[in-house]
């Protein structure tokens, strides 16, 4: 199964907006790839060093690319894994993909336990035994 790379058209409407005279006003509006998207915000008109810590870590992700599924809107034609086509795609897909990638190099995993829970279950450890105290003998001390 492959990713078919498309346009996103985001619709805007104004039926909450503080002026009244919009609320009946809406648009469509063709969306934008990541690099675009992070030039409108402003995080890569920065210096190297002075670009936020997420565009960094977004552009480590896209150098590390091997390989993906994802194919051009024809449904057929493979979309190179490259730093380039990364920042073409699709902010949110963009930002999933970097964002899981950064988890598991975290130690984030989906893998099953190694041993089921017990939870819910009785310890497994032996009961620890117990021994009835003596009783608390009064105190003589009779402060001076």
């Amino acid at each position: 199964m492959v990713y078919r790379k498309k346009i996103k058209r985001i619709e805007v409407s104004l039926k909450d907006h503080r002026e009244p005279d919009f609320h009946e006003v809406t648009a469509v509006a063709r969306g934008r790839n990541l690099q675009e998207y992070l030039e409108l915000v402003g995080y890569i008109e920065a210096a190297d060093d002075e670009r936020s810590a997420a565009v960094r870590q977004l552009e480590k992700f896209a150098e590390s690319l091997l390989e993906w599924n994802i194919v051009e809107e024809d449904g057929v034609t493979p979309t190179p894994a490259t730093r380039a086509e990364f920042f073409k795609l699709d902010p949110d897909l963009g930002l999933a993909l970097a964002t899981e990638w950064l988890e598991t190099l975290g130690g984030k995993t989906d893998a099953p336990l190694d041993e089921p829970s017990t939870s819910g279950e009785p310890s497994p450890v032996a009961s620890i035994p117990t021994e009835t105290l003596s009783p608390l003998q009064e105190s003589y001390n009779v402060p001076a």
